[in-house]
């Protein structure tokens, strides 16, 4: 078996037996632009989270060529860093499975048919949609995503307490920075697999979905 194939292999059986464990996240946050509402904020949001999990973007390593003609000896590929496999050989290139890797971001699958029925309302403005693979974490360990453009920051907690739970903290703005935060989405729910949530608040609304792999 060439090296290649043997490589293959062990990735596939890596990803078998993290597939249990992991859970792909998928989200939309929307925007009510028609929305009036006379309703206050008690109190600032207090949230400071143990350990956070920053999502990053997902980056294509491409195996040389030399690679394939066996040129490389099993040393060289321990030292490989991938996250996704693209092999050329005689001027043609196969693209591999993808290979799960946790806290990057991935293409929206599920829930695109959502964001299409979406832009046919004129009432509704798609902010962000985004989606990435993780495994479940402690009560207070939280995935972070921030959209810059539209200063949108979202913190996700995804948990097992005998059943699945998520956690969501979502609002303008940025922790730890000058802006007073005093309109938010705070909620900790209990969920199931594949199944669409959705959060509310006066003119910000988050779909989640969590499946497991």
């Amino acid at each position: 078996m060439s090296f290649h194939k043997i490589f293959l292999f062990l990735i596939f059986i890596a990803n078998s037996s993290l597939a249990e464990e992991i859970y792909k996240v998928e989200v939309i946050v929307l925007k009510f632009n028609d929305v009036i509402t006379n309703e206050t904020f008690d109190e600032d949001l207090n949230f400071a989270p143990d350990t956070l999990n920053i999502l990053k973007e997902k980056e294509i390593l491409l195996v040389p060529e030399k690679f394939i003609d066996n040129a490389l000896s099993s040393a060289n590929l321990l030292d490989l860093n991938i996250d996704q496999v693209e092999i050329s050989s005689e001027g043609t290139q196969e693209k591999s499975s993808e290979v799960i890797s946790i806290y990057e971001y991935v293409d929206l699958k599920d829930l695109d048919f959502l964001i299409g029925r979406f832009k046919w309302r004129d009432n509704i403005e798609v902010l962000d949609s985004v989606s990435w693979y993780q495994p479940l974490k402690n009560k207070n360990e939280y995935t972070h995503h921030y959209d810059e453009v539209n200063n949108i920051s979202f913190y996700i907690n995804l948990y097992k307490s005998r059943y699945l739970h998520l956690s969501l903290k979502a609002f303008n703005g940025k922790l730890n920075s000058d802006e007073k935060i005093d309109e938010f989405i705070d909620e900790n729910r209990r969920i199931k697999n594949s199944e669409i949530n959705y959060f509310d608040h006066p003119s910000l609304g988050v779909i989640v979905k969590v499946s497991k792999t």
